[in-house]
């Protein structure tokens, strides 16, 4: 058996140029509502918030919750995973400004799962997106922002998703999707509840030049919004807004669907009903329905142009 002492392994490394150890030992840090912000937030000695827990992750790394806790707002600014898997409740709570803002690069992925964020009628919003090349949320909960519980306003061309996810009781819109500048962006919104905001889902095309805005709504209710369900608009010159819903509920809103203005909603086996306006056209919007939808039990079903299409 031959055996190579540690030492002369370490010495080896270093003649080579290369660490004995990573700075980090891996790509996964801790916090705790016990933890300390010091130290490398370790499993064994975390740390007790998401922004200091940022600074010990690598890049492509990924922060786990230990324990139930509020964690404080953060600012991302590269690809990380901020991950709570049934823990109990991991909260951000803010009374100004944003939870979650991110600003990472044109080509980092951002996740971030199993979240409360709680704005306590003040906060601005949930979270939101200003750069990256991927946003994925999941399992999170978000509400009472005065803004948005959720808004997606990049300026370079970016993808999201969200899935399994409330927004509620915001005083603008639950989901805002308004990118900026040049930016294309595409999303999908999957098992998606809004609910008693002013727009529960709001994809609006207007400040962005870009090629095309495409966000696909599956399996989601938007309900008990004071204005919109759903809506989408974009203006005269610039690409049309395209929004695409199935098997979609909306109910008891002030409009269950709204397409203006360069806009194109596309709804097939869904529900619109118990709202003051079931879906509603205005500015030259179109709304096509596939003809297996429910549009009925609405003070007016249809106060706009509705195209039926065939399925195919």
């Amino acid at each position: 058996m031959i055996k190579i002492a540690s030492s002369s392994i370490a010495g080896a490394l270093l003649a080579l140029g290369l660490s004995a150890a990573p700075a980090h030992a891996a790509n996964r840090t801790w916090v705790s509502g016990m933890g300390t912000d010091s130290g490398a937030c370790t499993r064994a000695a975390p740390c007790k918030t998401f922004a200091f827990a940022l600074t010990q992750t690598p890049a492509r790394g990924e922060i786990d919750v230990l324990d139930p806790a509020g964690y404080g707002p953060v600012t991302i600014t590269k690809a990380i995973s901020i991950v709570n898997d049934g823990v109990g409740t991991a909260g951000i709570n803010v009374g100004s400004g944003n939870a979650i803002t991110i600003d990472a690069g044109a080509s980092d992925n951002v996740h971030l799962r199993g979240l409360t964020i709680e704005g306590l009628g003040s906060g601005s919003i949930g979270i939101r997106f200003d750069t990256g090349g991927n946003l994925a949320i999941e399992n999170c909960v978000i509400g009472n922002f005065v803004t948005a519980g959720i808004i997606i306003v990049p300026s370079t061309s970016s993808s999201f998703s969200v899935s399994n996810t409330i927004a509620s009781n915001n005083l603008a819109s639950g989901i805002l999707v308004v990118p900026i500048v040049s930016a294309v962006v595409t999303g999908v919104l999957s098992d998606v509840t809004a609910n008693n905001n002013l727009n529960g889902i709001f994809v609006n095309g207007r400040p962005t030049t870009g090629a095309s805005l495409n966000v696909t709504i599956v399996d989601s209710v938007a309900s008990n919004n004071h204005s919109f369900g759903v809506v989408a608009a974009s203006a005269s010159g610039n690409a049309a807004t395209a929004v695409t819903l199935r098997n979609v509920v909306a109910g008891n809103n002030g409009t269950g669907l709204g397409a203006g203005q360069n806009a194109i909603l596309r709804v097939a086996d869904s529900v619109v009903t118990g709202n003051n306006t079931g879906v509603n056209t205005h500015g030259g919007g179109i709304l096509n329905s596939y003809g297996d939808n429910d549009i009925d039990g609405n003070t007016t079903d249809n106060a706009g142009a509705l195209t039926v299409i065939p399925t195919h």
